[in-house]
């Protein structure tokens, strides 16, 4: 959805914050190496890069079983970053909207879905944190309690 200008506030999207104080925002870079497609993305997983630099380096996680350091808050100047590009990451105890790949129960542990980067029901793959919201189907928005690392 396209933010306008004379808004009173944003409308909900993908990758936004909830909540009024989410202290665990980091600003990290995307490794200047990385392949990965971030175009039209929002509220994708990330995980820590092992290169040298200062700073912190991240790149987009590649499989449901990495080691997530958090999810790329939603930003109204770009919705495509590029490798080499500054972002922001939310972590642990910051509560985001995130789509979801299915019905989610409320309370139920999440893992990513790098489908259309969404959530999903934990099965096999790392919890990235708690559904606080009931979601009907596919495409919904849900608040997530992130726990990453």
């Amino acid at each position: 959805m396209n933010q306008l200008s004379n808004q009173f506030k944003l409308s909900t999207e993908k990758g936004t914050l909830d909540q009024a104080i989410n202290v665990n925002i980091l600003p990290c870079k995307i490794d200047p190496a990385s392949v990965a497609d971030f175009s039209g993305s929002n509220a994708f997983a990330v995980k820590l890069v092992d290169v040298a630099g200062s700073g912190i380096i991240v790149d987009k996680a590649t499989a449901i079983t990495d080691s997530i350091l958090g999810f790329v808050v939603y930003s109204t100047k770009t919705n495509s970053p590029v490798a080499g590009d500054y972002i922001r990451v939310a972590s642990t105890q910051s509560v985001m909207f995130m789509e979801a790949s299915a019905a989610i129960a409320r309370g139920a542990d999440l893992e990513i879905n790098l489908t259309g980067d969404k959530v999903a029901t934990q099965a096999t793959g790392t919890s990235i944190g708690t559904a606080l919201d009931k979601v009907a189907a596919d495409g919904d928005l849900v608040r997530v309690l992130i726990k990453t690392l």
